[in-house]
């Protein structure tokens, strides 16, 4: 018997996972395939203000987003930060970030 949450292995005659308090299963569901994104940088800014407004603006559009050197940029405040989003993406968040008068090239 497995438990479907924690994937945990338990004996027969234990109906339950003490852990996550769910029912057990006889077999596992299968994991979900994982999706491949290919992200694409869309804009580039050394600009930690700048940055968070962009993130913002793509995370209230419902867009993911990956900032590729946030941690450096947060750690150290140096260098730059870039925003990358799915290539699927990519030509809608280009026209909302020029719609919006940010442009898609680096801003410091």
């Amino acid at each position: 018997m497995y438990c479907p949450e924690c994937r945990a292995e338990y004996f027969e005659g234990i109906y339950g996972c003490p852990d996550c308090r769910v029912p057990l299963v006889p077999e596992l569901p299968q994991r979900p395939q994982p999706e491949y994104v290919e992200y694409v940088t869309v804009l580039e800014t050394g600009n930690p203000i700048f940055l968070a407004m962009v993130k913002s603006i793509l995370a209230s559009a419902e867009i993911r987003h990956y900032v590729k050197g946030e941690v450096l940029q947060d750690l150290f405040r140096v260098g730059t930060a870039e925003i990358q989003v799915g290539r699927d993406d990519e030509a809608k968040v280009r026209d909302l970030l020029r719609e919006l008068n940010i442009g898609t090239g680096n801003t410091g």
